[in-house]
């Protein structure tokens, strides 16, 4: 008992660990992570090679789902990306089943969680969020077999962990919360999105804090764009197809809402059905997925 800690954060929400200017201000660190970061990108187009089964519309719908989850249980913002990188690099190595993919989808959240947080998802919180389509007894046996399938390489360098090395480098901006914030949801954004599984996460890291200096007018976003991709050893110019991509995906989620009386419509409707942890659609049927379904405090960004 001498070792117990009853301490409790006072946020559960909040990030517990500071940064650490030691590490984010390296350049030997970033160096290391450009290099590891080739090792964990999918080698190959699974949806052509291996897959007969699964198409990206699909990959979308359950990676959404998992943003949801991850959302309303106020993960960490690593631990989306990691456990979509769980899931491709799976699928290049494992064929499954359409009717599987929420069950591997809950694995790789429950390893993600593990791994990137204090705070891990219980098995039996994700077979809740499925509906119990899935049970505890599968998410426990397919974890072994992701494990092992990713010969237990569980430590992906993934975009969100080059933001915090990158943002230094422009002066002023990057001590800007807003920034990271932007950057940071437009990565989570962009994991969903099947067009961006085999691009490098540095570039993905420049690209969304590019995008989102560009859309707040902080600064001459160009200049951003040409100083972070020069720290990753990338081309400015070659990046700008991914940024357009990335701006392409915040105007897709930030679509006109609803108009006031349609909306009291649907707060109404809501009040009389009775809520699930994934109202915004139902978890076993996962073509019926809308886009503009997604948490609006994640993308409630004002430009």
């Amino acid at each position: 008992m001498e070792l117990y800690c009853s301490e409790v954060p006072t946020c559960p929400e909040e990030t517990i660990a500071s940064e650490d200017p030691t590490l984010t201000r390296d350049a030997r660190v970033l160096d290391n992570m450009m290099q590891l970061q080739l090792f964990n990108v999918p080698p190959q187009n699974y949806f052509k090679h291996i897959q007969s089964d699964i198409q990206p519309y699909m990959r979308k719908v359950i990676t959404r789902w998992m943003l949801e989850v991850c959302e309303e249980q106020a993960c960490e913002d690593r631990v989306l990306v990691v456990a979509i990188n769980f899931l491709d690099r799976f699928l290049c190595s494992c064929v499954v089943q359409r009717t599987q993919l929420q069950l591997l989808g809950s694995v790789c959240l429950l390893l993600a969680s593990k791994l990137r947080q204090s705070r891990p998802l219980s098995v039996d919180l994700l077979a809740y969020y499925t509906d119990y389509s899935v049970s505890a007894e599968e998410i426990k046996s397919w974890e072994l077999l992701l494990v092992s399938k990713l010969g237990w390489d569980l430590a992906p360098i993934t975009a969100c962990d080059f933001v915090d090395h990158l943002l230094p480098l422009v002066p002023g901006v990057g001590r800007e919360p807003i920034v990271r914030k932007h950057a940071t949801t437009f990565i989570a954004l962009a994991a969903t999105e099947p067009e961006f599984v085999q691009v490098e996460p540095s570039a993905v890291a420049v690209a969304c804090i590019a995008a989102a200096v560009r859309g707040m007018n902080l600064t001459e976003w160009s200049s951003v764009l040409a100083t972070l991709a020069g720290a990753v050893n990338l081309d400015a110019h070659s990046l700008m197809p991914v940024v357009e991509q990335i701006d392409l995906v915040v105007e897709n989620e930030t679509a006109i809402l609803p108009s006031s009386e349609h909306e009291h419509q649907q707060q109404q409707q809501q009040l009389q059905q009775p809520s699930t942890p994934t109202n915004k659609h139902h978890p076993s049927t996962p073509m019926e997925f809308d886009i503009n379904d997604t948490p609006k405090d994640l993308t409630d960004i004002h430009f």
